[in-house]
């Protein structure tokens, strides 16, 4: 049976490249897709998504615009890693995919999804996760009928992509996190230590594209290539992480996981220095109030680039 799935995402390279995952993966039922802003502006986003959803001819799926501004703390965005656009600034190439859909209001589309599927739904959850919270803070009843909300944030013993200690997703609103976590609603991240795990290099990337030729390869080859040459100046090396096309994976194929930690963790949301950062313990003893997460803690890769090179790079399609 599809796990059905709301998509919320903030349209940024691996973004693209998990919706198009999502919307082609068999285990996976896509009833809406939400944007939000988080890598680019929510304007962006929500045309880069318009644009992917053409590409793979799914024009007739539901998409909810969502928030521009985080719940308290200043947005901003990282066009320096994704482009103005959010698609590494190829959007204009792809101006013709672009689909004609009537964009609802995000967070009333998720209560509306949920209102006649209760307990069946998952929200697969890759940028910052503003709606997700507005959401339950408007019902957190029908929320509670989410059945599960897995979430690509968060670092767990390992440095920061945001200043030293903090993941993006949860730096740009750790009070929509706090939200989440304290909700109720069965949560499971996909943090950083896990993610960066998975790096798509170049030369594979040109090497598959070339022998499917297909406008998705194609497409992937050139919206990864502004993200790749910004992680080999500042990280030096020829490639990027494909941060939300495992999260999608994860949901889709359970079975990649091969570690999976149930925690205590909070959030800090007020700190000048450490905001954003994922805490599995509280020094000042409050512990036991700390909600209990499930945090994914190592992934088979083989099988997920299997799956990514079959799915993305078939000679079909």
């Amino acid at each position: 049976m599809k796990r059905s799935v709301i998509l919320d995402v903030d349209t940024g390279v691996d973004d693209s490249i998990a919706i198009v995952l999502a919307l082609t993966l068999p285990q996976l039922d896509v009833k809406a897709i939400t944007t939000v802003s988080g890598n680019v502006h929510v304007d962006e986003v929500t045309e880069s998504t318009k644009t992917v959803l053409g590409l793979v001819n799914h024009a007739g799926i539901r998409l909810g615009k969502g928030s521009s501004a985080s719940l308290r703390r200043t947005r901003f965005h990282a066009p320096e890693v994704h482009g103005s656009d959010g698609l590494g600034n190829i959007r204009k190439k792809y101006e013709q995919y672009k689909a004609r859909i009537r964009t609802e209001r995000a967070v009333p589309l998720i209560l509306d999804i949920l209102k006649n599927t209760k307990k069946t739904v998952t929200i697969i959850a890759t940028g910052p996760l503003t709606n997700i919270a507005r959401a339950i803070q408007k019902d957190k009843r029908r929320m509670r009928h989410v059945r599960e909300i897995i979430s690509m944030g968060g670092t767990f013993g390992y440095r920061g992509n945001t200043g030293p200690l903090a993941e993006f997703n949860y730096y740009v609103d750790p009070d929509a996190v706090d939200v989440v976590l304290h909700s109720g609603i069965p949560l499971t991240i996909v943090p950083l230590n896990v993610t960066e795990t998975v790096r798509l290099r170049r030369n594979d990337v040109i090497q598959w594209s070339r022998k499917s030729n297909t406008s998705v390869s194609r497409f992937i080859a050139d919206v990864t290539r502004f993200y790749m040459d910004y992680h080999k100046k500042v990280e030096s090396f020829n490639g990027g992480y494909m941060h939300d096309p495992l999260t999608v994976t994860i949901a889709a194929v359970p079975e990649i996981v091969k570690k999976r930690i149930k925690s205590p963790i909070l959030i800090e949301t007020r700190g000048i220095y450490a905001a954003g950062t994922t805490l599995t313990r509280d020094a000042r003893g409050s512990e036991k109030k700390a909600p209990i997460v499930s945090r994914i803690a190592e992934i088979d890769r083989r099988m997920f680039w299997d799956i990514f090179r079959n799915v993305l790079f078939s000679s079909s399609g």
